[in-house]
Formats: C-alpha cells, structure tokens, sequence
C-alpha cells in the first residue's frame, strides 16, 4: 500500500466569456499508508473531481499529485496502481461473475493459476462464492456491487478509490454494505479514498473526513470547490471549523440562534435576537468575553437541548419555549420550538405524544456544548 499526498491541487474548465470554471482549488492533504479517507459535501463541490484527478480520469490544472514518492500527474490511468468502484457498478452484461472478477487480470496477462486464485480469495472475501457462474442480471444491487469491489480487490492496487458507490441501493442495503466495506478495510489494511454526499456514511467510514463545499468566488460570481475543514469524525462534530461544517454534519442538523452577547459580571450571557425567548448565561468563557458587546451566531445540537424534567427547577441555562411539532421517534423525541424569530429542534429521551404541540414547555441547553460563530466570517470563536 502507499501514502497519497495531494498539493495545491487546481482543476480548472475553460468557462463562457473568458470565465474560467475552478471546480476544486487549493486541495491540499497527505493521505497516509492505510488510512481510509471520506470526502464529503453537497453536489457540486469538487470531491468527484479530485478523486477523479487521482484516479488519472481528470487532468489535474495546477498542482502535484503522489502516491507514495511517485509524482503521477502525467502517468496514464493504467499506471497508476489503483483501483476505482464505480457508482453504477459498470459490470459487463454478458460476461459472469467470475469473468467480470478476472478480466482485468486477464487483461495485464497474468497466470490462469493466479487468477483463479486472487478470484476465489476475494470471492471468499465478499461472500460470493454461489454466484460466480451467475450474470449480473441475476443478481441483486447489492450483489452487485461486491462484484465491483471484487474486481477492485483483485487487482491488488496501492490504493483503492470509491466515488459514491452506495447511492443506487436502498436504504437497509447502504447500512448493510457501509459495514462490508468497513470490514474490507480492516481486513486489507489499505489505503482507501471514498467520495459520498452522505454525512451519515462519512461519520461512520472514515479514519478522517474532508468537507468540502461550492463557495462564490465574488470576484468571478461562480462558485469553487473548496476544503472547509480535515479532520477525525468526532473532531468534526465537536469542534467544527465553521458554520458550515457545523450545519452539514449531524442529523438533525445544529441549531443557530442570532444573538449578541454581554457581560455580566465575570460572566458572559447571550441574548437571543430581539422577540427571542433564549438568553443563557455562558459562565466566564475567555473567548465569549472578547466578543462581549458583539453580534454572534449560537449553535446548539438538538442533543444538547433537552425537555426540562418535571419538578426540577428552571436555570440559567433554560428557557420556555411553543412546541410546534412533535416526533415520537420510539427511543427518543423531535421537538420543534418556536423561540421567536428561530426554529430550535429538540432531540430528547422524553416519552412524549404528539399532544404536546402548542403548549408552553421549559428546556434546558447544555452550554459545555454551546458553539459560537462570527456572523460575518462564519468562524468559529474559539
């Protein structure tokens, strides 16, 4: 296997009127030896085209691609020691497992000892030793998609590329094949890149995400594929870059509350916006003090705002609040809070029925959790 180091990575399309298109700019990131990578971010952001830049379908515009030492920006796709699945799977119609498997091998000229080998361990591998005489219209999505990543096993690469490979499967099949390729991964201890719009599958998959978003570039008026922020999973979650790494990772998704804050005391309190019901007294947050007097943006997880306990008393950290809906999901429950001028949604482990929605209930934030944000830069106040 091989590390994979991306630097100062450009692609740029010809655009309309002298307007050059930057699809991604600026990439940088070293993938290390056995580390498996998720990219992730709305459509149209750029992660398609640096996996696909890596894979050697894409001419890379500016900068320097490695796998391993090896500079490959002008090394042809077949040269590079990866392998890539596809989200359409792109099996041969008339040809059967096992053949779809081999061709590749048989492609590069290798021994029929070698290939029947490499066929039947990673046929073991992904549980498909009854189907390999079946064609791929025998088989289910599912199937399927084990038959690409089959084929991609067998090759044995460097370095193994995902673009959005679950996104034609059903929901209960995702989960299912997310665990096989997380299994897969411990299993070959590979270098794995994996491209998903799906915030779910990065959180579960990668040993670090990259987020990336399409901002406006205000001099051009379009929009670039840029990286927001890199990092461990639950870095991410906790301690997010920005407001939009905030707002993209998490299900449902953060709360944000425009508000200013003030001291008190040794203290500092948010005040929601005017007609707003939150204000919470943050204790003596050295970075909340530097901002006292100042606009912010509060962010809160809807696990962080729960349902007041009966008989336990209100706080500094509680506030009443209309219950607009409410979402018995079994374990726990979505409240959805008219606070004034937001929305807050409550995640919480109360059993409680729909009946709830239009009464007055109290809640409690836990400020531990609380983040805050410029609202002109979208950055976090650390």
């Amino acid at each position: 296997m091989a590390k994979v180091s991306l630097n100062s990575v450009y692609k740029i399309y010809p655009g309309d009127k002298g307007k050059d298109v930057t699809a991604v700019r600026d990439f940088n990131i070293e993938i290390t030896d056995r580390e498996f990578v998720v990219f992730v971010g709305p459509s149209g952001c750029g992660k398609s085209t640096t996996l696909r830049m890596v894979a050697g379908l894409e001419e890379i515009s500016r900068g320097d691609i490695f796998i391993g030492d090896r500079r490959i920006n002008d090394v042809p796709p077949k040269d590079r020691d990866i392998a890539m699945v596809f989200q359409n799977y792109a099996l041969y119609p008339h040809m059967s497992v096992y053949e779809n498997m081999a061709f590749g091998l048989k492609l590069r000229k290798f021994p029929k000892a070698e290939i029947q080998k490499r066929v039947t361990e990673a046929a073991a591998i992904l549980g498909l030793e009854q189907l390999l005489e079946r064609k791929p219209k025998a088989l289910s999505g599912g199937q399927r998609q084990r038959v690409a990543v089959g084929r991609a096993i067998v090759r044995q690469p460097k370095v193994f590329l995902f673009d959005e490979p679950l996104s034609n499967l059903d929901a209960k099949m995702r989960v299912q094949m997310r665990t096989e390729i997380i299994k897969l991964h411990q299993r070959l201890q590979a270098t794995m890149i994996y491209v998903t719009h799906d915030q779910v599958e990065a959180m579960t998959m990668g040993t670090r995400i990259v987020v990336m978003d399409a901002v406006m570039n205000p001099e051009t008026g379009l929009k670039e594929g840029i990286v927001q922020q890199i990092d461990a999973p639950l870095k991410l979650y906790n301690e997010p870059a920005n407001l939009f790494v905030a707002g993209f990772l998490g299900s449902p998704p953060m709360n944000f509350l425009k508000g200013t804050l003030r001291k008190d005391g040794g203290s500092v309190v948010f005040k929601e916006m005017t007609g707003g019901a939150v204000e919470l007294n943050l204790g003596p947050r050295p970075s909340a003090q530097a901002h006292a007097g100042r606009d912010v943006i509060l962010g809160v997880r809807p696990e962080n705002c729960d349902l007041l306990p009966a008989g336990k008393p209100p706080s500094a950290c509680s506030f009443q609040a209309v219950v607009d809906i409410v979402e018995p999901m079994g374990a726990e429950t979505y409240f959805y809070l008219k606070t004034g001028a937001h929305t807050v949604i409550s995640r919480s482990h109360a059993t409680v029925d729909r009946r709830e929605a239009g009464h007055r209930l109290l809640f409690e934030i836990d400020i531990e959790q609380v983040h805050l944000f410029d609202p002109a830069t979208g950055l976090s106040i650390h």
